[in-house]
């Protein structure tokens, strides 16, 4: 797939087919996920990835579907709130593969003297972007889950992750099902969003 094509078709997708991923398609997505930018050029990243379902089905038990109040969306958001909030656990139990892209973290994230936690996360995402461009690239589905409260403690001890690791997401990748469903895209380009030389 042409690189541009793999921008204009990458999607958040919450339903899977029960299908698995072939094993040389995973190691082509891994690989594209390492060849991401780094922190100091360290690329301290260590991928726990996952296809045994029995696991993956045990992982998803750390994660509640949100509640969505939502019936009847007016906007992109409120879109993705009503599809995705209640599929939280279900597009994990789906997959065919979740990917735990953890990092090594030298600073403390929250440290208000010290920022430069945030370059170990930066590259963490680049890493994910990669993956889930790869993804798409492969004809997969793909969608992350952000941890929350008490999950990275949890999904960390369960897959016995040593300390000093952080988990900034969780990467679901499956072959979408039929008619799975995706919110409207918000629009944003070149022409509405770029400022040029000064805001």
């Amino acid at each position: 797939m042409e690189f541009y094509d793999v921008i204009e078709k990458r999607r958040s997708i919450r339903q899977f087919q029960n299908k698995p991923v072939p094993h040389d398609a995973l190691i082509r997505i891994l690989n594209a996920g390492l060849k991401a930018p780094s922190s100091n050029h360290q690329r301290q990243w260590e991928l726990v990835t996952i296809t045994d379902k029995a696991t993956i089905c045990d992982l998803a038990k750390i994660v509640k579907p949100y509640y969505c109040s939502i019936k009847d969306p007016k906007t992109p958001q409120q879109e993705m709130f009503k599809i995705a909030y209640p599929k939280q656990r279900s597009m994990i139990e789906e997959s065919a593969c979740v990917i735990l892209p953890y990092f090594k973290c030298k600073y403390d994230l929250k440290n208000p003297s010290n920022d430069y936690g945030l370059m170990d996360f930066g590259a963490a995402w680049a890493l994910t972007e990669n993956i889930l461009l790869a993804a798409t690239a492969e004809g997969l589905g793909s969608v992350v889950h952000i941890p929350v409260k008490k999950e990275p403690a949890q999904i960390k001890e369960y897959m016995q992750v040593p300390d000093g690791y952080l988990l900034p997401a969780m990467i679901m990748l499956g072959y979408a099902a039929e008619n799975t469903e995706t919110p409207r895209q918000v629009q944003a380009s070149a022409e509405n969003k770029a400022h040029w030389n000064k805001w």
